[in-house]
């Protein structure tokens, strides 16, 4: 049946281009819709069915202040967008285009660029009487009342997408830092020696540095806001690049100009506890933040280039969001074997995969689930990416000899049954984790190796005995990221036919891409997904492990054994619609 929703004079759906169409609106009546809920203007808009907003509805009365329009949005049955154009027309307030709106720039210092982030608002326009803003949560009272106070005026919010938010507010509050920096900057073209001296981040930093520092905050807390893993600043020959990694992919965000970048760079070095005056070396630094509650570790590396000095900035959230094994994507079939691996007292289990694959997610994933069996869990590091409460976590410190196998020999005499090794990075470490294996605890550990196969001869080339390896290995879990499709906006893929023939898919079958939307900040990608292959140690593989076994012999018994190749599992998910051929074609394991 649908729903009958009374229709006011101006159209609260239509969405608004202009400062006058935005005034107009602010002086109807507002109509009365507090019988009606968001579930029922979005079934009588045709956006989700009844069966969805009953499922909807019940998911949200198992998750206590879970927002109906995020369960929608996760579950893919309602765009951004359409959530936003529902609670307009619900609210009776417009709905604003802010890529085509012109914003006063008069009024972006009405509003300082840290509150504006944090509460999800960009000013518009202003009048004598009224400040017009656009906000992701326009219900929010509290907001207002503080907005009221903080500039005199009365508070018109009008509402858009969150995403469409964060970008006004990077474009338009960076631009104006920027300026700010440029007009304070001063003949010297490098921070102070005084700045060097004082506290970071100081309020007592000297007022022509504070643009620079503000600038710095605002490039972080943006970052941060997008969900960026990395953050770029790349010295061109007129320009300065700022580039985010965001999904594994790197996306150029704007240029800054060419004069900033001494005074940037230099303030990221104090950040990091770098020598400001050395500009011909290599530097590394470490940093934490706070952002909306969550405490990120920044990683600080600066290289000398023949342009200036580039600078990359790695972002680590270390507080753990997964919640369970299911989480990651697993089958239910390898969930399964997975969690009879980890149900051992003893034996090890490895991770694999280049840099950037995942390996620590996924290793803190079973942590979290481990903790609950009220083992004893102890884990080196370098670095501790995330911190969780329930197990004792160490940082090894090469600098003064605690390396990965000087920790290792006291974890053992600390009664631990769970042992997390970061990495193997060499014989000696390796052999101390298969021995901890073999001598009743668990280990699960890294290694960079490509597939689960070559894994196994990987440990014996760098020293471990076959007959170690066979007693103390149980399984091997390799791994890459991929990207994963925009549900809103994938079309079909355009695929050559020699990609098609090196993979082995027909001609007629159809695959398909993200096209890019604003859901997806126009990249055609929505976050990423694992896709993986698990080896477990049988008896018949074990029966291989000797001298000279070639990874070939050992993975066809390990498919025979029920194993998935990595390259089959990710044609799976192509053929889904789920990632595009091509990124199978990207980490396919020949």
């Amino acid at each position: 049946m649908r729903l009958d929703i009374p229709e006011p004079t101006y159209k609260p759906h239509r969405t608004i281009h202009t400062g006058e169409e935005l005034t107009a609106f602010s002086q109807l009546r507002r109509g009365d819709f507090g019988h009606l809920h968001l579930g029922d203007v979005l079934v009588a808009s045709g956006v989700i069915s009844q069966e969805q907003l009953k499922q909807a509805l019940a998911e949200q009365s198992r998750l206590p202040g879970e927002r109906l329009g995020a369960i929608l949005g996760e579950k893919g049955w309602a765009r951004p967008i359409d959530i936003v154009s529902a609670l307009a027309e619900l609210l009776t307030i417009p709905q604003v285009d802010l890529e085509a709106f012109d914003i006063d720039p008069a009024v972006i210092s009405r509003v300082p660029a840290r509150f504006a982030r944090e509460h999800g608002v960009m000013p518009l326009l202003e009048d004598d009487d009224h400040l017009y803003l656009a906000a992701s949560d326009p219900t929010n009272a509290e907001l207002v009342e503080l907005l009221r106070f903080m500039v005199g005026k009365t508070v018109e919010l009008a509402i858009a997408t969150e995403e469409a938010i964060h970008t006004a507010i990077s474009e338009h509050y960076d631009q104006n830092e920027e300026r700010e920096a440029l007009a304070e900057l001063p003949a010297e073209q490098s921070m102070s020696d005084a700045t060097r001296r004082k506290t970071r981040l100081s309020p007592n930093v000297d007022e022509k540095d504070r643009p620079i520092i503000q600038l710095v905050q605002n490039l972080l807390a943006d970052a941060m806001t997008r969900r960026a893993s990395d953050i770029h600043l790349r010295p061109r020959e007129d320009r300065l690049d700022l580039l985010y990694r965001i999904d594994g992919t790197l996306t150029t965000i704007r240029s800054l100009n060419k004069r900033l970048m001494p005074r940037l760079v230099s303030h990221i070095k104090v950040l990091g506890n770098m020598n400001i005056a050395e500009h011909r070396l290599p530097q590394d630094g470490r940093y934490r933040v706070t952002q909306h509650g969550k405490s990120i570790d920044l990683r600080l590396s600066v290289i000398p280039s023949i342009r200036g000095e580039s600078v990359v900035i790695r972002l680590l959230d270390t507080n753990f969001a997964l919640k369970d094994l299911r989480s990651l994507g697993y089958s239910a079939n390898d969930e399964t074997r997975l969690r009879h691996l980890l149900a051992r007292n003893q034996g090890m289990l490895l991770v694999t995969g280049p840099t950037g694959s995942g390996k620590s997610t996924t290793l803190y994933t079973a942590l979290t689930e481990l903790i609950r069996t009220h083992r004893n869990i102890i884990t080196v590091e370098d670095p501790v990416e995330y911190h969780l409460d329930g197990l004792t976590q160490i940082q090894t410190k090469a600098e003064i000899g605690y390396t990965f196998a000087r920790a290792l020999r006291h974890i053992l005499r600390h009664d631990p049954d769970i042992i997390m090794v970061g990495e193997m990075r060499d014989q000696e470490t390796a052999k101390m984790a298969v021995e901890s294996a073999l001598t009743g605890h668990l280990v699960l550990s890294t290694l960079h190796t490509n597939s689960a196969s070559t894994t196994l001869t990987r440990m014996l080339e760098i020293g471990i005995e076959p007959y170690l390896v066979n007693a103390a290995l149980l399984g091997v879990l390799a791994q890459r990221l991929v990207r994963r499709n925009c549900s809103f906006c994938k079309e079909p893929e355009t695929v050559t036919a020699e990609v098609r023939s090196l993979l082995g898919v027909s001609n007629d079958e159809v695959f398909y891409k993200g096209r890019g939307c604003e859901h997806c900040h126009h990249t055609g990608v929505s976050g990423r997904v694992a896709v993986y292959e698990l080896l477990t140690v049988s008896a018949s593989l074990r029966e291989l492990i000797k001298p000279g076994v070639s990874a070939q012999a050992l993975e066809k018994q390990a498919i025979s054994d029920g194993m998935t190749p990595l390259t089959q599992h990710a044609l799976t998910l192509a053929r889904q619609g789920v990632i595009p051929l091509l990124e199978v074609y990207a980490v396919r394991l020949d």
